[in-house]
C-alpha cells in the first residue's frame, strides 16, 4: 500500500494517479471525501482527516509500504517556518509510530542551507525533521523554481502587459514542471532504489531565465513584445501582501529570489543523478495560453 499526502494538489494527484495506473495499491490522504473520490473510485483506499494530527496520521500510514510526505504551503500564515516544522514533525511521528521504512518528501532546491532561502528553510527545517525517523529509508525529492509559478502573473500580464518579478532577468534557474514531481514520486516509491537518507533533485530539461520564459510566455499568448520587469524587492514583497501573503511571507520571497539570483538555489545533480522530467518551458507555454484564454 503506498499513501499519498496532499493527494489532491498538484504533485500528489499525479502521483497518486501514476500508481493507480500501475495497478498499486493506494491510499490517499486528503480532508474532502468528495475531492478524492477520482481515486477511490478507482479502488484507492481514502483516509480522511486532518494532516495536523498525530493519531490520524499514524492511522493513515500504518501498514505502509511507502509514503509520499508533502507539506501544503500556506501564504497567509505570518509564522510559516515555525508552521512547516511544526507540521513535518507530526508527519514524522506518525512515520515512526506506524513502523514506517520509506518515505518521499516534497522539498526544494537549496533546502540544505539554514538560512537565506525565504520559505526553503521552513523545508530544510522539515527535512531535519523527516531525517530523524528511526529506520525509516528517506528520499528527499529537491525540484526548481516551479513553471506553474508563473500563474501567479496572470492578472499582471493581462492588465499591465508585463510580466515581473525579483528574480533577474538573465539569470538561468533551474525549473521544474509540478507534474514531474509527481512522476518521480510515484516511480521512487516503487522502484525503492534508495537507502538511508538520499537526495533527488527533480528538474526540467533546461536552466531557462525569466527573460526567455516570458519570451515564451509572450509568444503562446499573442503577444511576442512581452517583456519581463525586473522588480525593486519592495515593490515585489508589497504586490505579494496586495494578493494575500503575509508580510513575512512576501519577505521570504524576496529573500527566496536573492538566493535564485546567487546560485544558492541552484542544481547539482544535472548531469548526473537527477530525474529529468520532460515538462519543458515550451511545453508550459501552450498550457499557460489555454489558461489565460480562458
Amino acid at each position: 500500500m503506498f499513501v499519498i499526502m496532499g493527494a489532491t494538489g498538484n504533485t500528489g494527484k499525479i502521483a497518486a494517479t501514476a500508481l493507480l495506473d500501475a495497478g498499486q495499491p493506494v491510499r490517499v490522504i486528503g480532508r474532502d471525501a468528495a475531492k478524492l473520490a477520482p481515486f477511490t473510485s478507482r479502488g484507492a483506499d481514502a483516509a480522511i482527516g486532518d494532516a495536523a494530527d498525530v493519531a490520524f496520521l499514524t492511522a493513515a500510514f500504518t501498514g505502509a509500504t511507502g509514503v509520499y510526505v508533502m507539506v501544503p504551503p500556506d501564504y497567509s500564515h505570518g509564522e510559516y517556518v515555525a508552521r512547516y516544522a511544526a507540521l513535518a514533525q507530526v508527519a514524522a511521528t506518525a512515520l515512526g509510530n506506524a513502523k514506517v521504512t520509506r518515505a518521499v518528501f516534497l522539498s526544494s532546491l537549496g533546502a540544505q542551507h539554514e538560512a537565506g532561502t525565504g520559505p526553503v528553510k521552513g523545508l530544510h527545517r522539515a527535512e531535519q525533521a523527516l531525517s530523524k525517523v528511526s529506520g525509516l529509508s528517506l528520499l528527499l525529492l529537491r525540484p526548481g523554481y516551479f513553471l506553474e509559478n508563473a500563474y501567479g502573473n496572470l492578472g499582471l500580464i493581462k492588465h499591465q502587459g508585463i510580466n515581473g518579478g525579483a528574480i533577474k532577468p538573465d539569470v538561468p534557474v533551474d525549473m521544474t514542471a509540478t507534474r514531474d514531481i509527481g512522476l518521480a514520486a510515484a516511480r521512487a516509491l516503487q522502484d525503492g532504489d534508495w537507502t538511508g537518507i538520499a537526495v533527488r533533485e527533480v528538474l526540467s530539461p533546461r536552466a531557462v531565465t525569466m527573460r526567455e520564459l516570458t519570451s515564451l510566455l509572450g509568444s503562446a499568448i499573442g503577444k511576442p513584445d512581452l517583456a519581463y520587469v525586473h522588480f525593486p524587492d519592495a515593490d515585489f514583497a508589497g504586490a505579494l501582501v496586495g494578493a494575500g501573503f503575509a508580510a513575512p511571507v512576501a519577505e521570504g520571497f524576496v529573500e527566496m529570489s536573492h538566493a535564485l539570483n546567487d546560485g544558492r538555489m541552484s542544481a547539482s545533480q544535472r548531469n548526473a543523478g537527477a530525474y529529468l522530467g520532460t515538462g519543458t518551458a515550451e511545453q508550459f507555454a501552450q498550457e499557460f495560453a489555454a489558461v489565460y484564454g480562458q
